[in-house]
């Protein structure tokens, strides 16, 4: 067998970086197969911290399959989500907490759970090998767990997702609650962010019948920031949703802290599915989505939802 490609989705986070990295370590160690993490995008400011914090190699940016070689997808199933150069022909193995979204012309292996992160479930495969993590991997999971469930209060946070970080830390000895409030000041600082990063930096598009949706989120401890940028945001919205022939383009500022999110608002299509979808009335071009803060949980079930009528 060629080298098999472990890799994220495009526009990567925390979690689909992080899973990538230990993902390709599992590979290697456990499964014995020539593997080697890559990544569909840039880094975000949150990743970036935490590689430099523990002196871990950025993965190499994808560009084409090499010849003779698979693809082992983590934290994505979809196909619109799948990095350019790379189709479904060419994966062999996918490790995922989203729902299944795919049809295949042949048998591959999936591996899909009901947890809070990609980053969780990798754990568990070491440990269903009867193989501890090493700690400089024990360390990288533990943040793909902090960023995905945001320190374990976000609304997609499970029990076992709790019991794999206590497992982890007792090899890593990290101070959690201080180690998540830096990830998430360096998540949320704007310094030397551009517009484009911050619409695109977290933005997954999906097929809902025959629309092109797309739903881009920026999480951040302090959404006052943001607020500044909102102009620009919008005007930036409404080329890219040109350009890129979107027929739905949806951008959501979230608080991480207390869990609500703000929907910027540029479009009358968009308007009137949000109405309908969050249940609320818009009469500008922001609004405030109480309780609303889980784009897997929260945004896309009300939002596929009502588009598919």
């Amino acid at each position: 067998m060629g080298k098999i490609i472990v890799i994220g989705h495009k526009n990567p986070d925390t979690d689909s970086i992080i899973s990538s990295i230990v993902g390709a370590e599992y590979c290697k160690n456990i499964l014995k197969q020539d593997a080697v993490a890559m990544r569909a995008g840039d880094i975000n400011n949150e990743t970036k911290f935490i590689l430099d914090k523990f002196k871990v190699k950025v993965p190499a940016m994808f560009k084409k399959m090499p010849a003779g070689s698979a693809a082992v997808l983590v934290d994505h199933n979809e196909s619109s989500q799948l990095a350019d150069g790379l189709d479904f022909s060419q994966v062999e193995r996918i490790i995922d907490h989203h729902k299944v979204q795919i049809a295949t012309e042949k048998p591959i292996m999936i591996r899909t759970e009901v947890l809070g992160s990609t980053s969780s479930l990798v754990a568990k495969l070491y440990r269903e090998a009867g193989k501890k993590v090493p700690t400089p991997m024990a360390k990288l999971l533990i943040a793909g767990i902090l960023s995905d469930t945001w320190n374990l209060t976000g609304p997609t946070t499970v029990e076992e997702d709790k019991k794999i970080l206590r497992e982890l830390n007792k090899t890593a000895k990290l101070k959690i609650n201080e180690f998540a409030k830096d990830m998430f000041a360096a998540k949320s600082s704007l310094k030397g962010i551009a517009i484009k990063t911050i619409v695109d930096g977290d933005c997954k598009n999906f097929e809902v019948g025959k629309n092109k949706l797309g739903i881009a989120v920026w999480e951040t401890t302090d959404p006052d920031s943001v607020t500044p940028q909102k102009a620009k945001i919008i005007q930036f919205l409404k080329k890219k949703k040109t350009e890129e022939k979107f027929d739905y383009l949806f951008f959501f500022v979230v608080d991480v802290i207390k869990q609500n999110s703000v929907l910027y608002i540029f479009d009358d299509k968009e308007k009137a599915v949000a109405e309908k979808a969050f249940k609320v009335k818009v009469t500008g071009d922001e609004v405030l989505l109480s309780g609303v803060a889980s784009r897997k949980k929260q945004i896309i079930p009300p939002l596929t939802e009502n588009l598919a009528k």
